[in-house]
């Protein structure tokens, strides 16, 4: 990935890095998981800003949401699995089934209001 802003979620958030082998085994972790499909930074900065958020938001839902950063050299063969058109996009699952996402940037309320939302419908 080599972007210090996603490379910070990974290595101090604690964020892991999800690939074609291993994302299973993500999506079966318990509660409300979100994949960062982040896209090419260099080509897509709002993913920088998405990452930014999603720090954010480990404040706002403590323990309610569980982060995996999509490896880059899965992300096309994952965004057909998962509905993903435009990057960046988060994907919300939950025991492996898909909840909503929400693509590229969009203003504070709407990652609070839409999280929410998926959390209570899951």
């Amino acid at each position: 990935m080599a972007n210090p802003v996603i490379e910070r979620l990974i290595g101090i958030e604690g964020c892991p890095v999800v690939t074609a082998e291993n994302v299973d085994e993500f999506l079966a972790l318990d509660g409300m998981v979100v994949l960062f499909f982040t896209g090419d930074p260099r080509q897509r900065p709002e993913s920088n800003d998405v990452a930014v958020v999603l720090r954010e938001m480990s404040s706002v839902f403590p323990g309610q949401i569980r982060v995996g950063i999509v490896d880059q050299a899965a992300e096309e063969s994952l965004k057909p699995r998962f509905g993903v058109l435009v990057v960046p996009t988060l994907v919300y699952l939950r025991q492996g089934k898909f909840v909503g996402l929400i693509p590229r940037i969009q203003d504070w309320q709407v990652y609070i209001e839409k999280t929410r939302g998926f959390l209570a419908a899951a």
